[in-house]
């Protein structure tokens, strides 16, 4: 899971993203996708750049927190502004900084394509993965949640 971060003229602005995927090594894209009808994306689109922040391990509540219908997603939670203006979460195990290269509207989701300028890798925690409802523990064993127990 990621939050995608960015500097709009109301405040910083951010959102949960579930598909985030790497698109080229040359140059370096990536890309996420967006349901046309959200309320937030007006707002990252307002600016031509943006930050990427993978969530690890444990980070469940502040992928929740960014995904809540609220005026303030922000609130309660660490963050700084990077050299680029961009707000950045503190607990990201990976941040990016990125340039919006393209928007296309397909089906009821806009795809957008990210140039990354900047990557930092911050801790080597596995990634927080969504799965049939809930998060998936990497850590612990690899039963996915909501997966049948049974032998068959």
């Amino acid at each position: 899971m990621a939050v995608v971060t960015a500097s709009a003229r109301s405040g910083p602005v951010g959102m949960t993203v579930g598909s985030f995927t790497s698109v080229s090594l040359d140059p370096p894209l990536i890309a996420f996708f967006v349901d046309r009808s959200s309320k937030t994306w007006p707002r990252l689109y307002e600016a031509s750049h943006f930050g990427v922040n993978v969530l690890g391990h444990g980070h469940g509540e502040l992928c929740k927190a960014f995904s809540r219908r609220s005026e303030d997603r922000f609130l309660d939670v660490d963050w700084h502004l990077s050299a680029r203006g961009l707000p950045l979460l503190d607990e990201a195990i990976v941040t990016m900084e990125c340039t919006r290269f393209k928007v296309d509207l397909i089906g009821d989701h806009y795809q957008v394509v990210g140039r990354v300028e900047s990557l930092e890798l911050r801790a080597t925690d596995p990634p927080l993965i969504f799965l049939r409802g809930g998060f998936l523990d990497l850590t612990a064993s690899d039963t996915a949640p909501g997966r049948d127990q049974g032998n068959g």
